[in-house]
Formats: structure tokens, sequence, C-alpha cells
């Protein structure tokens, strides 16, 4: 049962990950909070630096896909084969794409004010705490009696 509900949360983390991708790579003008900390509506933007922050964006949104589709291949292949390398990479590439996210969602809210999303990506690295603790890769495993 534990182990289904870590690899639940991993597929949780992994779907996120997507519909971020999705968000961030489909998108042809910032979003909401980008107006905010710019103070500037889309419109009111040069297009020269239109097109650097939709590329940044896209790199952002591949990112998020990339991360989407490793956190569920490897939740996949552990649901298949106890993969201790999995157990390891899942949370360890997980937490640290999202301290980056924070990091820089943080900057933005703390220089600008604007309402970015510093707090799911918080959020992003409980949920991957929380399924790393309980997965707990370190503990040796019991032998089975054969």
């Amino acid at each position: 049962m534990q182990r289904k509900v870590v690899l639940g949360i991993y597929l949780v983390v992994g779907l996120v990950n997507l519909i971020m991708g999705v968000i961030y790579f489909s998108s042809n003008e910032f979003l909401s909070y980008h107006s905010q900390a710019t103070g500037a509506s889309w419109d009111e933007v040069d297009p020269s630096t239109q097109t650097l922050i939709l590329a940044l964006m896209k790199l952002a949104g591949g990112g998020w896909l990339a991360l989407g589709f490793f956190t569920i291949s490897l939740t996949l292949a552990e649901l298949r084969k106890s993969n201790s390398f999995a157990r390891w990479i899942l949370p360890i590439g997980t937490i640290l794409f999202y301290l980056v996210s924070f990091v820089v969602t943080w900057g933005i809210y703390r220089n600008t004010g604007a309402a970015s999303p510093w707090a799911p990506s918080l959020a992003m690295i409980a949920l991957a705490l929380v399924a790393f603790a309980a997965d707990a890769p370190w503990a040796k495993q019991k032998r089975r009696p054969t």
C-alpha cells in the first residue's frame, strides 16, 4: 500500500509537470504574474523583448515537459520492477527542479510584488519529500523467506 501511495505521488508530480510544460510551451504571451511583475501588458512590451520572453517561456515549458516525461517514465518503470536508481532520482530531480523554480518565482515576488507561483513550487518540493520519506530508499530491504 505504501509503495502505491509513493508511486501515486510521483505520477501526480509528473502530471503537474506535463501540465505546466504545456501551459508555458504553448503560450503566445506572458502570464498574468509576468504582467504584474513588469507593470506592463503584453501589447506594451516591444516585439524584440516579446520574442525573448516567449523563447524563455518555451525553454521553461520544455524543461517541465522533459521532467514530466522522465518522472512518469521512471515511476512506471518502478511499478514493474523495484529500481533503486529511480527511488533516488525521482525525488532528487523533482526537488532540484522545483528548488530552482522556487528561487526564481520567489525573487519575482520579492522584487516586484507580483503574485508569482512560488507556493506551488514549495508544494511540489513537499510532495517529493513526503514520497521520499515514505519510500525510504536508504533503508535496507527486508529479505522475504524463501
